[in-house]
């Protein structure tokens, strides 16, 4: 859900627009938009308690559909007013957006820890319907973004650029066929996954202006691909330990 898909676009276009100095400019602030986005689960998962607290809804259907809406209020609520403030700031370096975003994640994911989640589906195949909604919802989004960043600069299309334009539709979907359970389960490792877009943004800062946008984008994706791997086999590692 966290890969650097909306990123990778953004990225990738405003390079294509603008050039590979506005792109690389522009990854540096992408994760600091990508903080915002922890906000936005975080405010997520507590927003869809909220309907429990006001009672009523015996209705399965309704109950789930007052709990997205407000799980979406208070998210992006606190993902919009994240990057106003974030955009007062000044920042200069990768190496500083890539330390912020790493240590936001570690106290996001021991945070996201304390969730409890049941296991309430099996897998199964993906409706193509579903992959539709969040290729459309995504592909807006890239396009919004690109346009943000033509007209208003770098900085704010970097921040954009990881705008949860794949996690939206996901913890919707999940949310209204299975409930908070699944939402929650997937909110839970988000962090590990947003720490790789981080890292990704940091290569394209990096790398865009020394090998161009298309070695720059394959070497960047790669890293993020290891980055990845890494962690699944030491959290595989663990998981045989015990």
């Amino acid at each position: 859900m966290s890969l650097p898909v909306i990123t990778f676009l953004s990225l990738l276009f405003m390079a294509v627009s603008q050039g590979v100095g506005f792109s690389s400019q522009a990854a540096i602030w992408n994760p600091i938009g990508a903080i915002a986005d922890l906000v936005y689960m975080a405010l997520f998962a507590v927003g869809v308690n909220l309907p429990g607290y006001l009672g009523g809804n015996k209705n399965a259907r309704t109950r789930k559909i007052k709990e997205v809406f407000f799980g979406l209020l208070l998210g992006f609520t606190g993902y919009i007013l994240f990057i106003l403030i974030s955009g007062q700031f000044t920042v200069l370096s990768g190496w500083v957006s890539l330390a912020a975003l790493w240590i936001a994640c570690i106290i996001f994911y021991l945070i996201f820890q304390k969730m409890q989640v049941q296991k309430t589906a099996r897998l199964k195949i993906v409706p193509a319907g579903d992959i539709l909604l969040r290729g459309l919802f995504g592909g807006s989004v890239v396009v919004a973004i690109v346009i943000l960043g033509d007209s208003a600069g770098y900085m704010w299309g970097g921040l954009f650029s990881s705008f949860p334009g794949t996690i939206t539709p996901v913890l919707i979907l999940l949310h209204m066929k299975n409930g908070k359970d699944m939402s929650y389960g997937v909110i839970k490792s988000a962090p590990i996954g947003l720490g790789g877009t981080g890292l990704y943004s940091f290569m394209v800062w990096s790398l865009y202006p020394a090998y161009g946008i298309i070695a720059g984008t394959l070497l960047s994706y790669l890293s993020v691909l290891v980055f990845l791997s890494m962690i699944f086999s030491f959290s595989s590692s663990r998981r045989n330990m015990k």
